[in-house]
């Protein structure tokens, strides 16, 4: 379990606690509506962590499935374009690795770790080597 997000989670419930006016509140209030998810969030972190799990950002791996996604689609038009001489088969490679790009970029904007900065370059790479041939 990555200890910063149950920081942060903490951080943010300790700080909605405070807007709770416990002398006279109204338990449908956003503010304590806020404060009871964030805690129970808080508490499921707790929970997930004493069983070993981790929950990892699942938005950081689907950019990277989606890359690779776009990358195989590349692959298979230019395959196509090799036995058909379409042009469009070409067209359409070039438009996955557009795409495959784009999301490098996004991927790169939530500041990967190592591991994945590395993934990422390996793309970079990949992309290089397809664009060449087509």
């Amino acid at each position: 379990m990555d200890l910063s997000i149950k920081d942060e989670v903490l951080n943010d419930f300790k700080t909605v606690l405070k807007n709770v006016d416990f002398s006279s509140y109204n338990p449908n209030s956003s503010e304590f509506l806020t404060a009871l998810n964030l805690g129970l969030m808080w508490n499921i972190l707790n929970e997930m962590s004493e069983c070993g799990e981790s929950p990892a950002p699942a938005s950081e791996h689907k950019s990277v499935d989606d890359i690779d996604e776009e990358l195989s689609g590349a692959k298979k038009y230019l395959q196509k374009y090799s036995e058909t001489q379409d042009s469009t088969y070409k067209e359409m490679a070039s438009d996955e690795l557009k795409h495959a790009n784009l999301l490098i970029k996004k991927a790169y904007s939530k500041l990967p770790g190592g591991e994945e900065k590395m993934k990422l370059k390996s793309y970079e790479d990949e992309i290089k080597v397809i664009s060449e041939m087509i």
